[in-house]
């Protein structure tokens, strides 16, 4: 099982030999939830400050300081994400006169201290007690608790996106079958409701009659199967079943063939990882490719990359497509939206505080 890069915008994800088949573990939490737990540790119920900008050199900021223990400790929210930051109290710069009565430092020298870049006289203290739960309640706004995947087969000699396109269910492999199996449980989707990822529940069937869904870590998957997806013997493109997987960042292609695929043939500007898995003995092998812009991330892929069917594997391999979806929202296709996001909650809570 190998793929051709071609003239594609994707490249295989390298392995380390080093690398193990592990659980879950902290890599799995998103950033803003390690920052809504470092606040509610840190800040959240004990005096701090929180300071706000609406406009600044850095857009709006939203930056809350505690002296704990003679550590200064600060978390700054900004466009790009949130900076967790600490520095000792001595080596923040204090006036004599500050110091003789306890008026602790300049805002500037406090903010200086923690990093040059911070522009501190944008900023203005907010002391409404209620700020504090509506910092943690945007970040909250932040986290994603659902995910969609794509999953296509390739039938051997298949090596195009346009061949797994073209597959029906009741042809397909019984390694296939049991691998949908390995992923989730198949729903009826008529009056499913759970999370449902675009798909038809309606019972009109315009998204075929099952799916593929499971619940994980906290988090609802849904998988969009190019099998179960509405097949069309008039449309050679069966642009029903790529409508959904070409909108998915991560998509699961399954190999009953060794012939490598053509990765120049996955022509979606969404789709950013690509997890091609074969069986193999009695489990399965992977093989990843990422679109270029998307950052490393973990866990990392054994060498050789195989992983079994037991319940740490699969967590290791959903761990894999959760973690790399994340990872592509740091490339340059989605970043700016990210970004624009973010810059509309900070000024909604700047905005109402600074009047």
């Amino acid at each position: 099982m190998s793929v051709v890069v071609g003239n594609s915008e994707f490249r295989p994800l390298q392995t380390n030999p080093s690398a193990k088949i592990t659980g879950v573990h902290e890599s799995l939490l998103q950033e803003c939830e390690k920052d809504i737990i470092w606040y509610r540790e840190n800040f959240f119920g004990k005096p701090h400050d929180n300071y706000l900008a609406l406009e600044s050199s850095k857009g709006p900021l939203a930056i809350s300081v505690i002296l704990d223990n003679n550590i200064y400790k600060a978390l700054i929210r900004s466009i790009d994400g949130a900076e967790r930051l600490t520095v000792d109290k001595h080596a923040v710069h204090v006036s004599a006169f500050r110091n003789l009565f306890k008026l602790g430092p300049k805002v500037e020298n406090l903010m200086n201290a923690f990093s040059s870049g911070i522009p501190a006289r944008s900023l203005t203290l907010v002391k409404n007690p209620g700020l504090a739960n509506e910092l943690l309640a945007m970040e909250e706004r932040q986290v994603i608790r659902s995910y969609k995947f794509g999953v296509g087969y390739c039938m051997a000699g298949q090596t195009m996106e346009s061949d797994m396109m073209a597959n029906r269910h009741d042809t397909a492999s019984p390694a296939f079958k049991s691998f949908l199996q390995f992923l989730g449980e198949t729903i009826e989707l008529r009056g499913w409701k759970g999370y449902r990822a675009g798909l038809d529940v309606s019972g009109t069937n315009q998204t075929g009659t099952h799916s593929v869904y499971t619940k994980w870590q906290g988090y609802e998957i849904m998988f969009h199967v190019s099998t179960l997806l509405p097949y069309s013997e008039k449309d050679n493109q069966q642009l029903e079943r790529k409508r959904h997987l070409g909108n998915d960042i991560v998509m699961i292609i399954f190999q009953d063939t060794d012939e490598p695929f053509q990765l120049s043939t996955i022509t979606s500007h969404q789709n950013h990882i690509l997890a091609f898995v074969k069986a193999e003995g009695d489990g399965y092998k992977l093989v990843c490719a990422v679109k270029q812009g998307v950052p490393v991330f973990i866990p990392e892929i054994p060498n050789p990359p195989i992983f079994g069917k037991d319940a740490v594997s699969r967590d290791f391999f959903l761990h894999i497509l959760v973690n790399g979806e994340r990872a592509s929202y740091k490339s340059p296709s989605f970043a700016p939206k990210i970004s624009r996001t973010r810059s509309v909650l900070l000024c909604d809570v700047a905005s109402k505080h600074l009047k």
